[in-house]
């Protein structure tokens, strides 16, 4: 039996919804018994020569002074030499700690090392779409997801509107687009929104889960959660989304898979670190990871060492919890100014889509004007720099890259802009 049949067996087994939603990209897939593998096999080795890195033959890196002198306090052999295709394995485990404590007795794999969340994202598009596919996606949402599922998987794309007229969230929308569909299924879920910046009560959170309980045929969920944790407001959901789904997905029509990472949550935007946590039995989510990195093997390879054990240090800090508290307020403190201004851009036409989380506004304009249009006025009359959503006649502030001081006369400048 080759290896990628003995994969598919063991998701079948542990895994059923997996095993039916995996493209024929994905039953495919195998890691090579190639370099890699070989080499690990023979790490231990006294006379090791099987892999094509420079060392001083005892297993230490052998590089340039200079970039010897960057990485002073690392241990340098772990951030100069390739690291494991599934990432550094302290890594893995710290992150699967930090996942698991967040709610009692859960229990979590060592998730695998990802280049960013766009990464993972587009890894389980590999794994689980094609034409037969059809994914489901909130609007407004990220515009990559189009270009993961569609462009490359080529995926039916379906959409729901995320919010209601009245600010709430459109259950009824949701479960309306779900009971439209039959077959296989991917469902992504983003909380904190972008570029809304919305996340649902903890009752709106409860009737997604009621949702996809009563879809029949095998379903894929996504919850990527770039922003997690990132909320200003006591009403909603305080984690990701994830944490809700536990309590009810069934591994014969369900699978959940988690996407997070460092770019947000530790404000390391040029690490390039993400996660990818697979909720399944042990054999299943082992079988589905080996999948994955030779899929990543085959594109991007392993994502760089440095920068995991960067985001592992700050993992192993005893202050961790105070430091990203401090992020949060920072970002809080933005909201509240934001939230401020709402009343004088409701003057001039401007209303804001629901938000309560993350790092956006999502401000809809008067019909009769354009966003690029007026995004190009502002950036050459006001200096203010917005990105245009034509889609819904909106234009994003990303709130989390101003200072607070900056964030009113901002507005005010749009609102000149608009009614001059």
């Amino acid at each position: 039996m080759q290896k990628f049949e003995h994969l598919n067996r063991s998701i079948e087994k542990h895994a059923p919804a997996a095993h039916r939603m995996l493209s024929r990209l994905g039953k495919a897939a195998a890691f090579p018994d190639g370099v890699p593998a070989q080499s690990a096999e023979a790490a231990h080795c006294e006379f090791n020569g099987s892999i094509g890195q420079f060392t001083d033959g005892f297993g230490n890196a052998v590089t340039l002074p200079e970039m010897k002198r960057l990485f002073d306090g690392f241990d340098v052999n772990k951030a100069l030499l390739y690291p494991p295709q599934l990432g550094l394995p302290a890594l893995r485990k710290a992150w699967a700690a930090r996942t698991a404590k967040r709610k009692a007795g859960l229990v979590v794999e060592a998730p695998m090392v990802t280049v960013a969340l766009t990464h993972a994202i587009s890894l389980c598009a590999d794994l689980f779409s094609e034409p037969d596919t059809t994914v489901l996606i909130p609007t407004p949402s990220w515009g990559n997801y189009a270009a993961i599922f569609g462009l490359r998987r080529g995926a039916a794309l379906r959409y729901w509107s995320l919010c209601t007229e009245d600010g709430g969230l459109n259950v009824e929308g949701f479960q309306k687009a779900l009971s439209e569909i039959s077959g296989k299924l991917v469902v992504i879920f983003n909380f904190p929104s972008n570029p809304s910046g919305y996340s649902p009560s903890p009752a709106e959170a409860e009737a997604l889960l009621n949702a996809i309980r009563d879809y029949q045929d095998p379903l894929v969920i996504l919850t990527d959660d770039a922003y997690q944790g990132l909320v200003h407001e006591e009403s909603v959901i305080q984690d990701s989304l994830f944490y809700t789904l536990l309590e009810g997905v069934n591994p014969e029509r369900n699978l959940l898979v988690k996407i997070d990472g460092a770019t947000k949550e530790f404000a390391f935007f040029g690490g390039r670190v993400g996660f990818l946590t697979i909720h399944a039995e042990k054999p299943a989510a082992e079988a589905l990871y080996d999948k994955a990195a030779a899929i990543a093997r085959a594109t991007v390879s392993a994502a760089p060492a440095p920068s995991q054990m960067a985001v592992l240090r700050c993992l192993q800090a005893p202050d961790l919890e105070q430091q990203t508290e401090g992020l949060k307020q920072l970002l809080k403190t933005r909201y509240q100014d934001v939230k401020a201004c709402l009343p004088e851009l409701e003057t001039a036409g401007v209303r804001a889509y629901p938000f309560n989380s993350g790092c956006f506004t999502l401000l809809q304009l008067p019909a009769h004007l354009d966003p690029h249009t007026l995004r190009r006025r502002l950036i050459a009359e006001q200096s203010v720099g917005l990105v245009a959503l034509p889609s819904h006649n909106a234009l994003r502030l990303a709130y989390c890259s101003m200072d607070s001081s900056q964030i009113a006369p901002a507005l005010k400048r749009l609102c000149e802009a608009i009614t001059s």
